[in-house]
């Protein structure tokens, strides 16, 4: 007995976590505290066999500690078995004594059936390996494997009772993942924000620029990306592979994966295309949704994508999935400008052949209990499904509400999300955290006074002052509407809106005679620069046509020049559309305007300011590993750069006299540099201006000066928000699967 300790615990500590069991016949997963299955029965009845055969334990050590040790890290002495021993016998024990689970034999049948065969052939089997061995070890090996025999019909029947009584449901559990104070998800939910393990035991989500995975046995997250620099292009779409081991995720315009035992991401491939939801195969290929561009395929491994399903110009596809018979695809598809108009259906990659299986839905995903999911206005739906017929059966039935979906208009990707293992554990981040905050708008001055400006309440995210002063300029987003840009005429309103187009109308610049707002539109399908009126007449027009993505920063103040950031393969570069001797609204039409490249690095280079001469440019890099804000000569950036910032700035701004130039710290706190004008630069230290508060920050300029340089105006977060609002977090419900068969029948 002082040989074989066992582990005892009160009846109440059975669950997972608690180590019980004789330790010299325990499975890896039952020495880590983890659920235990028939796999790792067939594991102790491996270590029996070997016993019987050698005459030794398989796993031994002095305490128990050393013999969970042997079980974790060791292998057993395959040369202790007796050299008569047949080979199938070998490889059977192998396969019983495998740590990974996913790799042990499934079953003990299995087991009986190669103890049957080696006990009928054994002279075959015998000098096959070894011709000469003694007849009495012979014996002896027959004699151990039908010991084992007899064990395995006693097994058999106790597991064939014990899987033949009627099931008893699991229970379903249900728990929260909360980030911490001041986390936020990637991407503001344009994309999918996290996936769950195939066994169900793994959550991989994005948040904060980067990229995490968060084991449900253990209290932490741990972060598997370093953070991007800016939320564009921050992690999203992760997929787990079929065995669990990779994490593939989009980020800065490549597709990569990661390893859930941790090192560097590896790229598989890099891409300029949308990326509008992916999956990873069984066969080890990565479907990828993009939007107009149709569905590719791509090896795990890595290789060239190719188109296998094509859509019609105006068609968007979303979500891809491959079915159980690995040649047809289940897909979202939009045909209009809502993708909670959007179809629900399946393709064969063979014939190509379509159909839809539902109408009016999105983010469909099918899984392996006969079950089609979808989301309809952050509600998700369920309907029995036949991946064989590729037939629905009966009504969708409603089975939970409060799933953030992203926003369902042209220019976003229909993600909703959530996810299913194939075990049945759900995930999916609650609504409840993620509602636009109702920000305020303020004046700052130098002191830090505050004074209300009168503009009522909204989800305010950037803010620009018109160079006369008269007016704002202002990018809002509602819980419920795209993304538009806004008027307020200061003092007193009012509020006008100025784009109408559902998409997303962001970042607005204004001109230096302030007639007209620069704004990134993607109501074409990528974000693309239009300008408009800003007293609302007329229409927006296209400044330039382009498949990639562009968003205005700064003009210079002879209206000749506009700098814009560009997102190509990942990289985030700074262009400049130049007019020459005349003004941008003569260069017509706007598939004639050739912007040049600025400042075109590896770097991620954004936030650009023209100084009021038009000598300097300010902007902010990472090129030192390190977020810091830098100036460079204008318009030729190559004359020299010189750091500002000190241990980490953003969102540059100059005064409009030119002899200061402001950034927000790390901390949010604004931060002034003395500028002494000039052909040659000279700045002074930086100093504190405005502490840090409840005043927004993100990834573009959220803060403008008043031209007499007096005041700031500051986008505030209301004080109550930061105390009392829902943190985001992410529901776990465990045994979910449970309750869909009880609601949503599958036959």
């Amino acid at each position: 007995l002082t040989n074989s300790p066992t582990i005892t615990s009160p009846a109440l500590m059975t669950g997972v976590g608690v180590i019980l069991g004789t330790a010299a016949y325990m499975s890896p997963e039952q020495a880590k505290g983890r659920a235990a299955d028939k796999r790792s029965d067939v594991w102790a009845f491996g270590c029996v066999l070997y016993e019987m055969l050698t005459g030794t334990r398989a796993f031994r050590g002095a305490e128990v500690a050393d013999t969970l040790a042997a079980v974790l890290t060791c292998e057993p002495d395959w040369s202790s078995l007796p050299p008569t021993t047949p080979l199938s016998i070998c490889t059977l024990l192998r396969r019983c004594l495998t740590k990974d689970r996913k790799r042990r034999l499934d079953s003990a049948a299995d087991a009986r059936l190669e103890i049957d065969d080696a006990l009928r052939s054994p002279v075959a089997s015998d000098q096959s390996i070894h011709a000469a061995a003694p007849r009495l070890r012979n014996a002896l090996w027959r004699m151990a494997l039908a010991a084992a025999a007899v064990v395995l019909v006693g097994f058999g029947a106790g597991y064939a009772a014990w899987t033949l009584k009627p099931a008893t449901p699991r229970a379903v559990t249900r728990f929260a993942i909360t980030l911490a104070a001041g986390d936020g998800w990637n991407n503001a939910g344009g994309r999918h924000l996290l996936a769950l393990s195939p066994d169900g035991t793994r959550v991989a989500y994005a948040a904060n620029n980067r990229l995490y995975l968060q084991a449900l046995d253990q209290l932490d997250a741990v972060a598997a990306t370093t953070p991007t620099g800016n939320n564009f292009g921050a992690a999203r779409n992760p997929a787990f592979s079929p065995d669990g081991r990779w994490v593939a995720f989009w980020e800065g315009g490549q597709l990569k994966k990661v390893s859930v035992s941790g090192g560097p991401p590896v790229t598989v491939f890099a891409s300029d295309a949308p990326d509008f939801g992916t999956s990873w195969s069984a066969d080890n290929t990565l479907l990828i949704g993009r939007g107009p561009a149709g569905i590719w395929r791509v090896s795990g491994n890595g290789g060239t994508p190719e188109l296998v399903i094509a859509v019609d110009p105006g068609q968007r596809a979303h979500g891809p999935q491959l079915l159980p018979d690995g040649r047809t695809v289940l897909f979202t598809l939009a045909r209009t400008a809502n993708w909670n108009d959007a179809e629900i259906v399946v393709q064969s990659l063979d014939s190509g052949v379509r159909q839809t299986l539902i109408t009016g839905g999105t983010d469909g995903r099918y899984l392996p209990t006969g079950h089609l999911v979808y989301t309809l206005g952050g509600t998700v739906l369920a309907v029995s499904f036949d991946p064989t017929s590729l037939t629905v059966k009966g009504s969708p039935v409603p089975l939970l509400e409060g799933v953030w979906q992203a926003p369902t208009a042209r220019g976003r990707t229909g993600a909703a999300h959530f996810a299913v293992s194939p075990e049945g554990t759900l995930a999916y981040i609650s609504s409840a955290g993620v509602t636009a905050a109702r920000r305020t708008l303020a004046w700052v001055d130098r002191e830090g006074r505050e004074e209300a400006i009168a503009a009522p309440p909204r989800a305010y995210i950037y803010a620009r002052l018109a160079p006369d002063g008269t007016r704002l300029a202002l990018d809002i987003q509602e819980d419920d509407e795209d993304r538009n840009i806004w008027v307020w005429a200061l003092p007193n309103g009012p509020l006008t809106r100025l784009t109408f187009e559902p998409a997303a109308d962001r970042q607005p610049v204004w001109t230096p005679d302030s007639q007209r707002l620069i704004f990134s539109s993607d109501r074409n399908g990528v974000a693309n620069l239009f300008w408009q009126a800003a007293n609302g007449t007329g229409t927006a027009e296209r400044l330039i046509q382009s498949d990639n993505s562009m968003f205005a920063q700064t003009m210079s103040p002879d209206g000749k020049r506009l700098v814009f950031r560009e997102i190509v393969s990942g990289n985030i570069d700074l262009m400049i559309l130049d007019a020459g001797n005349g003004q941008l609204d003569t260069l017509l039409p706007s598939s004639s305007r050739k912007p040049t490249p600025l400042l075109q690095t590896s770097f991620t280079e954004e936030n650009a300011e023209v100084s009021p001469d038009g000598q300097w440019l300010a902007y902010q890099a990472n090129s030192s590993g390190a977020v810091e804000v830098y100036v460079r000569p204008f318009p030729q950036v190559a004359g020299g750069r010189w750091l500002v910032s000190t241990g980490g700035g953003t969102e540059p701004l100059w005064a409009r006299n030119g002899r200061e130039l402001f950034y927000r710290a790390r901390t949010g706190a604004v931060m002034r540099v003395p500028i002494t004008p000039g052909s040659a630069w000279t700045a002074g230290t930086p100093t504190q201006l405005i502490e840090a508060r409840a005043y927004a920050l993100g990834t573009y300029r959220t803060y403008d000066v008043s031209p007499d340089g007096k005041r700031f105006l500051m986008i505030k977060n209301p004080e109550a928000l930061a105390q009392t609002s829902t943190a985001p977090r992410i529901i776990v419900v465990q045994n979910w699967i449970e309750e869909l068969k009880r609601l949503v029948p599958s036959n």
